[in-house]
């Protein structure tokens, strides 16, 4: 894929994580939606106007051949199971290279919290060990997989932290005004159940697009945040089962009745 093929995919990522269209763009630039859709398509955006397009993004060239450069890629990457269980063995570097998947430069892991230059090294070799950062003079490195991790079913990570992390997420009221939590129940269609895993890949998709986005932005702008998902065949009746069960009642009967 050439440069400028590399650049326009990026932006048109960025357009659909801010929810923004060609119509959009066409109204900023002043421009008709079908110019605007012939010079994607055409690939023939000047520099000009491709810092017009990033302006009114609210990002520079900059940010843009960033994000290009890295890939906002839509593949999760699997690690080996030799990699899992390396991390799984040192909380630590899991910890650090957790910190890198968020953006975070090495340099300002170590400012935010106060490592040294020999503990920074430690945590750098360990990842190159892992062939999951490729080291550079002066602990610099560079992440040798995506930010999007998809984690074994069963594998290390998962044993050692799944249930210990679903505990502590659910640990909330969830009653302040950037939280939610929603619970719904109902009979679909396979049709529909299709259509339902597809939405949850494309906000978990678009969860990690902002996530990558908003990389550049000032860490006083911006807070760590967590997204749980669950879907699954489930039915309701089983908890009233459980209950009946416990109170010593017959579910069966009171199922008929």
């Amino acid at each position: 894929m050439s440069q400028t093929a590399d650049l326009l995919k990026a932006l048109k990522k960025c357009l659909r994580a801010k929810g923004l269209t060609y119509r959009d763009v066409a109204e900023a630039l002043q421009l008709s939606e079908a110019s605007v859709k012939r010079i994607f398509s055409e690939q023939t955006f000047s520099v000009s106007r491709l810092e017009d397009v990033c302006r009114f993004l609210d990002m520079s060239i900059y940010d843009l051949a960033r994000l290009a450069r890295q890939g906002i890629d839509d593949d999760l990457t699997r690690l080996s199971m030799e990699q899992e269980q390396g991390l799984a063995d040192d909380p630590l570097v899991l910890t650090y290279f957790y910190l890198l998947l968020t953006g975070r430069t090495p340099e300002k892991i170590a400012q935010e919290f106060g490592l040294d230059e020999r503990q920074q090294t430690t945590m750098l070799v360990r990842l190159s060990r892992l062939k999951l950062v490729e080291l550079y003079p002066n602990n610099r490195g560079r992440l040798l997989t995506g930010r999007r991790i998809d984690w074994r079913q069963n594998g290390p990570i998962r044993k050692m932290y799944q249930k210990q992390v679903q505990q502590a997420f659910l640990q909330s009221q969830f009653e302040k005004s950037d939280e939610v939590f929603r619970f719904e129940t109902g009979e679909l269609s396979d049709a529909s159940v299709k259509i339902i895993l597809k939405k949850i890949e494309r906000l978990c998709l678009e969860f990690d697009e902002f996530a990558e986005l908003d990389v550049s932005t000032p860490e006083k702008q911006k807070r760590a945040m967590g997204l749980l998902i669950g879907f699954r065949p489930w039915n309701y009746w089983h908890i009233l089962e459980s209950t009946a069960n416990d109170m010593g009642l017959n579910a069966e009967r009171s199922q008929r009745a």
